[in-house]
Order: C-alpha cells, then sequence, then structure tokens
C-alpha cells in the first residue's frame, strides 16, 4: 500500500465534513484517527477543514490546525470557505483559513469557485488543487416511485435561513389554481441546523398562513434517503450561500434533475455534468416549479446520461495529489 496521509476526521459522523472525511478514506484506503491523540508520532495527516468542527469559534480553529501542524506534515481540504455571505463573522472565518492555509503543505477544494473565493481572502502561498465532490449512485435510483400522494416541492438537508425553504414555499404559494392538479406540500428533507430550531416552526407557521401544508420528515436516515428523494414531485436546491454542495450531489445520485439556483458553482457543476440540472434565477422559481410540476419527466435524469466523477474517480484524484505533495515536500 502507499504511504498515505493518516486522515483526521474530527467531529461527529452526523455532520457532512466528518462523513465526507471517513468516505474519502474508505475510497482511498487511507488510515483514520478519530483525535489528534491517535495520530501516529510524525505522520503525515490529512484534515478536512471546517472551523465549525475544528473548534468553538473560527479563532479556535485556527490554533487547533496550527498545533497539528507543529507535529506533522499536513495536508487539507477546504470545506464551507469563507466568503461575504458568511455576514458578521467572515472576517474571522477568513483569519482562520489563512491560518490554516499558512501551515499546510498542500490544500485541496471540491471547485473552481471554491478555489477562487480561497485565493480571493485567504491569499494562501501555495496553489490549490481541485478534486469535485462525487456523486455515489443509489441503488434503484433511476425509476421514478408509482406513489399516490400529494404533490411535492421538496428541499433536502438542514433547515436554516438562506437553505432555500423560504423561497419553495413562495413558490408553492404563488402557483396558480388548477382544477386538475390539486394541493402541493413543501417536503422538508431534514431536521432543523443547530440553533434554528425556531427558524423550522416560524416555516411551518408561514405555511399555515400561506394555506401551504408543509411537511417536516425530520433527519432521514441512510437507508431511507433514495426512496425519499425521489418520492419528491419536484426537488429544489435554492441555498443562497453555496460554494459546494453534498445535497445537491445527493438528488442527482437519486437519479433526479433537480431545479437549482443559478450562481457561479451551478453553472460549474452544470458544465461538468450535464443534463442533471435545471437553473432557475429567482424571480423565476415559481414558473420553473409550476412546468416541472407540468412534466415531472423533466426532473429525472435521462437513462445514460453521465453523471461522474464518482467515488473510484475521487480516489484516484486524492492518491495522486497527495503523492505530488509528499514529492515537493521532499
Amino acid at each position: 500500500m502507499d504511504d498515505l496521509p493518516v486522515t483526521l476526521a474530527l467531529g461527529d459522523d452526523t455532520h457532512g465534513v466528518t462523513r465526507f472525511a471517513l468516505e474519502v478514506a474508505r475510497w482511498t484506503g487511507a488510515r483514520v484517527a478519530r483525535s489528534a491523540d491517535d495520530l501516529p508520532t510524525g505522520s503525515r495527516v490529512h484534515l478536512h477543514v471546517t472551523d465549525r468542527v475544528l473548534g468553538p469559534d473560527p479563532v479556535s480553529a485556527g490554533r487547533a490546525a496550527v498545533a497539528l501542524a507543529r507535529r506533522h506534515e499536513l495536508t487539507v481540504t477546504l470545506h464551507d470557505v469563507p466568503q461575504r455571505t458568511d455576514g458578521d463573522g467572515f472576517l474571522r472565518r477568513v483569519d482562520c483559513y489563512r491560518a490554516v492555509l499558512g501551515v499546510a503543505a498542500g490544500w485541496v477544494v471540491s471547485s473552481h469557485h471554491e478555489r477562487a473565493l480561497v485565493e480571493r481572502w485567504c491569499h494562501p502561498r501555495t496553489p490549490g488543487h481541485v478534486v469535485p465532490l462525487p456523486v455515489v449512485p443509489l441503488e434503484g435510483a433511476a425509476v421514478p416511485p408509482a406513489t399516490g400522494g400529494p404533490l411535492s416541492v421538496g428541499v433536502f438537508g438542514f433547515v436554516y435561513p438562506g437553505k432555500g425553504h423560504a423561497e419553495a414555499l413562495a413558490a408553492i404559494a404563488a402557483l396558480p389554481p388548477s382544477p386538475t392538479r390539486g394541493p402541493v406540500e413543501l417536503r422538508v428533507l431534514g431536521a432543523a441546523a443547530a440553533g434554528h430550531a425556531a427558524d423550522l416552526e416560524a416555516l411551518v407557521r408561514r405555511g399555515r398562513d400561506l394555506g401551504v401544508p408543509v411537511r417536516v420528515t425530520g433527519r432521514v436516515p441512510e437507508p431511507a434517503v433514495a426512496s425519499a428523494l425521489r418520492d419528491v414531485t419536484v426537488p429544489v436546491v435554492a441555498h443562497r450561500n453555496v460554494s459546494a454542495s453534498g445535497s445537491q450531489n445527493s438528488w442527482i445520485a437519486a437519479g433526479r434533475r433537480p431545479l437549482v439556483r443559478d450562481g457561479v458553482y451551478a453553472r460549474e457543476m452544470a458544465a461538468l455534468r450535464p443534463g442533471t440540472t435545471t437553473l432557475f434565477t429567482d424571480p423565476d422559481l415559481g414558473t420553473a416549479v409550476a412546468t416541472a410540476l407540468a412534466d415531472p419527466a423533466s426532473t429525472w435524469v435521462a437513462a445514460g446520461v453521465p453523471v461522474g466523477p464518482g467515488p473510484a474517480e475521487v480516489a484516484v484524484a486524492y492518491r495522486r495529489w497527495w503523492r505530488d505533495v509528499a514529492e515537493e515536500a521532499a
């Protein structure tokens, strides 16, 4: 086996970044440590970075990465990279990521959009590398289910402001009356993010005020994700603060062609995987939803459309990149 770095997978297994760290380690055959104390002395280490996993605040997160790099040669995958829409915490997050980049031997991100954001705000001392998030196909995802339930517009993932639930709800409420269509519900496929239970409650109340049923599933267990995503009539990806999207890939993995809010990252992914998304602009979401309800086949990826890269390609890319970084450091 190649001398791969040890993956340090911090955080709870339900966190998307931690889960992805464990998946990349499994795909590549890399060893895993769950705390810094478990790392072999002087080992090469790969860390998947988001300040929300590394520490209670961006300052603590940056310090943790610097302390780790004093004992190990460190490479990193950056997630949730800083951008202006972060709000009041933007500058503190920039400082955190600058600290990480200042001690890392190499860094990778999941999109060219993310790399541009890092270069603009964090001024890295080494060039970044791009390995797109993979689409991991879900068994049986290509066959639409035959359901007799209500029509639905679905949003997948944690509930928090800016995720797109409010926009999807407004689009449903604005649908013109139809004697043949019947009611349309907002299906919330996920639980409230930490600290955002009140936002979920407000969403349900707003639906009641608008006369739109809001069905909240809570966190969907992994074995049930495929069927939950296939059961939605119109999948929507409308979050505003996005630099890479695991939820978008989950829809595609389930065989769905979601409506995706237009943006730099959305266009990058549309070019990478043609025929797997339908882009919309904010003023046109209502029209896009109405069109999809009238033509449900448009919300499914057509047979034969490639949806890669998948886990095997991602594993090859990481192993090659780790080798290149090690050779440059030698």
